[in-house]
């Protein structure tokens, strides 16, 4: 192991998202830390204690970094113990929206501050933790990455940051096309190819599905299908009524990366009804796979989608109606929107994403206090 050398600090990777289910916060993580690990950034992977396969599964994820079992317990009680002391000694990278207030040296990624522009869409318990753990954060002048501008300036108003202690690395995309497509998942679902528009999202308030119960009736007179993968319940997030949700659907619960590449390979288009994203991984993972995306009018969503978008009022089910229904009515529409798609996806991928990381931890590697680096990162090619 590294001596404790301000100049060349070990760096520590929080791996409690190791354990947790995968969203797009999980997949960020997994991915900015597989793009480190191939750059050899990290120095050890420290995480809670595991099960034997869980413990098999994340060493071999790891290659030849080692992984560090440190403490005890798990979820904020072991980040917020046993983390800290386990890391004392290097820089601890946070990829997942929460780090010990303890440690001395660190770089935390906060996704968004959902939690107070959307508070109906959070458990109040959910909200109290983040609302205490990012201010504090913030307020001890802790390097920030975040995904979007949009997300950088909720930061800057939710939490207090300074603009130059906040940078922004973009997600990407590619992932979704690095495992076979799985079509059985058609057959399955009763599907056709080009027959049904598809949905990712949980039933929770910001990701608005109420707001297609229109467009599947719509669909459904067709003779078409709207198609919804995802989640019907997390812990952390205040649901929906399922009376709410629109009725002329099919709703798919969960799916592999390869039934979601074949899910979005073979729909006519991508609906993406969110009132609130820090970034919008599902668009940037449908327009990987050459599907048109029709999206909410919100900031966020402009600034990722650009023209490769057509955009709906997120209040509005007749303008979600009305969008969907131009890529099935309107001639090249379709064609449009895959081709400033692929266009759009030169500003999001991983390995740009990793490497701008990695500058942004050697610069922390120096040692210095945040409030001496007045530019600590690179901002992501846009």
């Amino acid at each position: 192991m590294t001596t404790h050398d301000e100049r060349v600090l070990p760096v520590y990777l929080n791996g409690r998202f190791l354990r947790q289910t995968l969203s797009g916060v999980q997949r960020f993580a997994t991915e900015i830390s597989a793009g480190l690990v191939r750059q050899g950034v990290i120095s050890e992977v420290v995480v809670p204690p595991a099960h034997k396969e869980e413990r098999r599964d994340i060493r071999k994820s790891f290659g030849n970094i080692p992984v560090k079992e440190a403490g005890f317990a798990s979820g904020h009680v072991w980040e917020q113990t046993s983390l800290p002391w386990a890391s004392a000694d290097g820089l601890l990278v946070n990829l997942g929206n929460t780090a010990p207030l303890l440690a001395r040296r660190q770089i935390v990624v906060i996704h968004d501050c959902g939690w107070a522009s959307v508070p109906e869409a959070y458990s109040a318990r959910f909200r109290t933790i983040y609302r205490v753990m990012q201010m504090a954060l913030v307020a001890r002048g802790v390097r920030i990455i975040t995904v979007s501008e949009f997300a950088r300036s909720e930061i800057m108003r939710h939490l207090g940051a300074r603009p130059d202690q906040v940078s922004v690395i973009p997600e990407g995309g590619e992932h979704i096309r690095s495992v076979p497509a799985d079509a059985t998942v058609l057959a399955a679902n009763d599907l056709r190819p080009g027959g049904y528009v598809l949905v990712v999202g949980n039933l929770v308030a910001h990701k608005n599905l109420r707001i297609l119960a229109g467009l599947g009736e719509k669909l459904e007179a067709r003779g078409l299908t709207l198609a919804i993968v995802g989640a019907s319940r997390d812990g952390i997030f205040q649901q929906q009524g399922v009376d709410s949700m629109p009725r002329a659907a099919r709703y798919l619960g969960r799916v592999s990366d390869g039934a979601l590449r074949a899910l979005y390979e073979h729909a006519a288009c991508f609906v993406f009804p969110s009132r609130y994203e820090g970034f919008g991984l599902p668009a940037v993972e449908a327009m990987a796979c050459a599907c048109p995306v029709v999206a909410s009018d919100i900031p966020v969503l402009r600034e990722i989608c650009g023209d490769a978008a057509l955009f709906a009022d997120p209040c509005s089910q007749n303008d979600f109606t009305r969008q969907v229904l131009r890529v099935f009515d309107e001639s090249g529409v379709a064609e449009r929107l895959r081709r400033a798609g692929a266009a759009r996806l030169l500003h999001y991928n991983w390995t740009q994403a990793s490497s701008a990381m990695a500058d942004i931890i050697a610069t922390a590697r120096c040692g210095a206090p945040a409030s001496s680096c007045s530019s600590f990162g690179m901002e992501a090619s846009r």
